[in-house]
C-alpha cells in the first residue's frame, strides 16, 4: 500500500473514533437527558449537583446501577421513585428508551 493511502486510511480512521462519541453526544438520548434530568443527575450522570447530594442520588454509570434491566429504567423513569417524579406525562415511550440507551452508552465511557 502506498503511503498516500496508508495516511488517508489512518486518517479515516482517526475521524471516525473522533466522530463516535460526538454522535453519543448529539443522541436524542442525550438531548433527553440534558433537558429533563441533569438538574439531579448532572451532565456526566455522577449525581454531582446540589440536588443530587441532598438527595444522595447514585451515580448512574456505576456497575450497581447498570446492572438494572432496561425495563426498570424504563419503569423507574415512567413512574418515578421518591424523590423523582415520574416522566410518563413528559416523555413518550420512545423518548424515554433513547434516555435509556444514553444512560448505557455514558457507563462505557
Amino acid at each position: 500500500m502506498s503511503s498516500s493511502i496508508k495516511t488517508v486510511a489512518v486518517l479515516g480512521l482517526v475521524c471516525v473514533g473522533i466522530g463516535i462519541p460526538a454522535l453519543a453526544e448529539d443522541s436524542p438520548g442525550a438531548g433527553l437527558f440534558r433537558s429533563n434530568c441533569v438538574i439531579c443527575h448532572a451532565g456526566d450522570a455522577t449525581g454531582n449537583t446540589a440536588l443530587g447530594k441532598k438527595f444522595k442520588v447514585r451515580d448512574l454509570r456505576s456497575p450497581d446501577v447498570q446492572k438494572a434491566t432496561d425495563a426498570e429504567f424504563f419503569d423507574l423513569i415512567s413512574k418515578g421513585k421518591k424523590p423523582m417524579p415520574g416522566f410518563a406525562d413528559r416523555l413518550k415511550d420512545e423518548q424515554i428508551r433513547q434516555i435509556i440507551a444514553y444512560i448505557r452508552d455514558l457507563a462505557k465511557r
